[in-house]
């Protein structure tokens, strides 16, 4: 949802005057042509069809539709509330099992009626308490809810040696399951206060309401129980750090709202690191005026079947963080150097470039500059004295023009021809 033909219309108050589908209060968008109501989660209507233009929104058409989602809205809820319950009781008993076909933990004595299903054996204490490394997959649907585990090596260094910069009280994450659960380690716990904000309902069969809330990061909306998160979490909380890694595809202005409705309206210090891609980096300085790219290439582990984190340039994500980049520490001392001249760490291919005064590179292979184009380009590409910029060979913008004006001439000509 990075299109920039549309954008989100925050006129309205979200939790009271959108329609609501099984995610939450839908969002408003604005195109050139219509404003309407859609999804704040999915960008496939087959995954979640919701869609009120803003003009029809009282007639009886869109009534139906929004009654229909209504009560997929609360059934979903309702399912959440089931989930907490059950947890409250199994938590206190010793021989519990997780069964990956339904997504819930069930009794031991109960196992017949999942004798069909993938479950787990009796869960030790420590599976309990990782579930993301010993017991939950990725999930996978690429245009609604695609997950990706951080690897261990990023998360030891993101704790051990990016969290012992900062002097935060609080740390929220939000969509981080591996880095919360780490975070609740025996050698960590008592560093941090933590609690975990994520929309995967799996998770509460593990999490009581006092450690994570089933959140869309996208309105802002709370589904489950949050007295104890504002009124003991928040209330307590002075300097925190809020983790975030959204869905690449989502509208980071959705989500920058979200963010400031939830610490806005308390006194509370705050930094943030967002991962995402950096070809999004134009969309997240849009959104988070004040967030820039670190040169370090975050890694996930393997055991999903999507491949959006394993090019042969590595991992495309970053982190976006609005902490002093040179207070931040290399995630090794073998692929990263420090640029006096930028006053932070960058890759070793990333070199500084005296004209443009930074250190170039976004996707950690080397850049050259290009004295016409007065910027640095990819060092494999040659500037072009037809269309002026710099590009691969045989990608002429000029010429690609030209060759599709005249593939249109000769399919408008075909099409005459069979008239």
């Amino acid at each position: 949802m990075t299109n920039a033909s549309i954008e989100v219309d925050f006129s309205d108050d979200i939790e009271t005057d959108h329609p609501r589908c099984v995610h939450g209060p839908t969002l408003l968008f604005r195109s050139s042509t219509e404003r309407f109501f859609a999804c704040s989660a999915c960008r496939d209507r087959q995954e979640c069809d919701i869609y009120i233009p803003y003009e029809k929104r009282s007639s009886k058409a869109s009534k139906r539709i929004i009654k229909q989602h209504a009560i997929e809205y609360k059934r979903f809820k309702e399912h959440i509330q089931t989930i907490q319950k059950n947890r409250a009781k199994f938590s206190k008993q010793s021989h519990v099992r997780y069964c990956s076909t339904c997504s819930l933990v069930f009794l031991e004595v109960n196992q017949s009626e999942h004798a069909d299903h993938d479950y787990s054996e009796s869960l030790t204490r420590r599976q309990y308490r990782q579930p993301c490394r010993y017991l939950l997959q990725p999930l996978e649907k690429k245009r609604t809810n695609a997950q990706f585990f951080f690897s261990q090596t990023f998360i030891d260094y993101f704790i051990s040696k990016l969290l012992s910069q900062g002097s935060w009280d609080s740390i929220i994450c939000i969509g981080c399951p591996t880095i919360f659960e780490n975070l609740n380690r025996p050698e960590h716990k008592n560093k941090f206060r933590t609690y975990l904000l994520d929309y995967d309902h799996r998770l509460c069969s593990f999490y009581s309401s006092k450690r994570m809330l089933i959140y869309n990061m996208f309105n802002g909306h709370i589904f489950s129980k949050s007295k104890f998160f504002y009124e003991q979490f928040l209330s307590n909380t002075k300097n925190c750090l809020i983790v975030i890694d959204p869905p690449f595809g989502g509208f980071h202005r959705a989500l920058a709202c979200s963010i400031d409705k939830l610490v806005s309206s308390r006194n509370i210090t705050h930094n943030l690191i967002l991962f995402n891609p950096y070809f999004l980096e134009k969309w997240i300085s849009d959104a988070f005026q004040s967030l820039k790219m670190l040169d370090y290439k975050v890694e996930y582990t393997s055991n999903s079947s999507l491949h959006l984190c394993r090019g042969k340039k590595g991992s495309p994500v970053r982190m976006f963080t609005d902490i002093c980049p040179s207070k931040c520490p290399p995630l090794d001392d073998v692929n990263y150097k420090y640029c006096f001249e930028c006053n932070r760490y960058t890759l070793l291919t990333n070199q500084h470039c005296f004209q443009c005064q930074s250190c170039t590179s976004k996707d950690g292979l080397p850049y050259k500059h290009c004295l016409l184009c007065q910027r640095c380009v990819k060092s494999e590409r040659v500037h072009c004295m037809k269309c002026n910029v710099c590009h691969l060979k045989d990608q002429c913008m000029t010429e690609t023009t030209k060759r599709a004006c005249q593939m249109s001439d000769k399919e408008e000509n075909r099409k005459k021809f069979k008239k």
